[in-house]
């Protein structure tokens, strides 16, 4: 029997994975995490790539399987904290060196650390970060997770092990998602899973969120490099047209449609790849601002970023 809160829960939540052996990782990615749990050693890791990877979930299973291990599972030894919410060097020395420097009564075990996006801090406080990872390297581990590597200090890279997430094996995405379509009863077929798929490659966090905004009712049709090619050559007068074709045509919303686009940029046309062009990037994709402030915004800057 199901629980009321869990059917309300969306389905992102839902059927987030709860052990390392769900999680959707690369080949290399899973011998890596697995090792660090056979071995028992975590060093201070960074974990970087496009959103929807599952670059968090990774880490909160990695914690949790080793506190497993080692008898030590509560949550007073971990602090999770998104630095876009508080990016300057204040949530370094109040929220995280107050929790390194405390000594919880009748728990002893290693403490962890999570900063999610913290491509969003600034320069001062990754430098302060730094710091405060080669003071506390005793009983203490980093987790650093970021959309974008570029933007972290590379001093502080190098307290680091990097791991990047991307690529995500397609056999084990449509597996995921087939447990999905089961568990929740509904009539979708394996070449509607791939096509989705397709679609977003290796944003599962968004394929999710498609099936279940969609449900039985997915008409789904491939988006192929050829189509943002397309749009990359568009010219500016018709930038609207063209998002509103894709997102119609395509049955998928404004704010993807731009996303997906930034996306390709960055994959296939290397030559407008900025530090400007991935704070622009970094604006949209953070944005919870109405999706047409965010198409006035792209439409009024992207021509700045197209390189032919």
């Amino acid at each position: 029997m199901s629980l009321p809160w869990i059917e309300s829960l969306p389905w992102i939540e839902k059927y987030r994975p709860t052990t390392m052996q769900d999680v959707i990782l690369s080949e290399t990615n899973y011998r890596l995490f697995h090792n660090i749990i056979n071995f028992n050693y975590v060093p201070n890791i960074l974990v970087y790539g496009p959103p929807g990877t599952g670059k968090t979930t990774t880490i909160i299973n990695l914690i949790n399987e080793y506190q497993k291990k080692n008898n030590c599972c509560s949550k007073e030894l971990v602090i999770h904290l998104n630095a876009s919410d508080d990016r300057g060097i204040d949530v370094i020395r109040n929220q995280i060196q107050q929790f390194v420097k405390s000594k919880p009564l009748f728990l002893k075990g290693t403490k962890f650390v999570i900063l999610d996006e913290v491509d969003y801090m600034t320069k001062n406080a990754q430098q302060a970060l730094r710091h405060l990872i080669q003071e506390y390297n005793t009983n203490v581990r980093f987790f650093l997770i970021c959309n974008y590597i570029s933007k972290i200090d590379s001093n502080l890279q190098t307290e680091f092990l990097k791991i990047k997430m991307n690529n995500l094996p397609e056999s084990k995405i449509i597996d995921f998602l087939q447990n999905i379509v089961l568990s929740e009863k509904l009539t979708i077929s394996i070449e509607k899973l791939e096509q989705i798929q397709k679609n977003y490659n290796s944003d599962v966090r968004s394929m999710i969120n498609f099936i279940q905004t969609k449900q039985n009712d997915l008409d789904v049709q491939i988006i192929t490099n050829e189509i943002w090619k397309d749009f990359f050559r568009t010219h500016h007068d018709n930038i609207i047209e063209k998002i509103n074709n894709i997102s119609s045509t395509y049955n998928i919303d404004k704010k993807s449609v731009i996303k997906t686009f930034l996306n390709y940029m960055i994959v296939q046309e290397p030559q407008c790849i900025t530090t400007d062009f991935l704070t622009f990037v970094e604006m949209i994709i953070h944005s919870n601002v109405k999706t047409v402030y965010i198409i006035n915004y792209f439409i009024e800057n992207i021509s700045k970023y197209i390189i032919n």
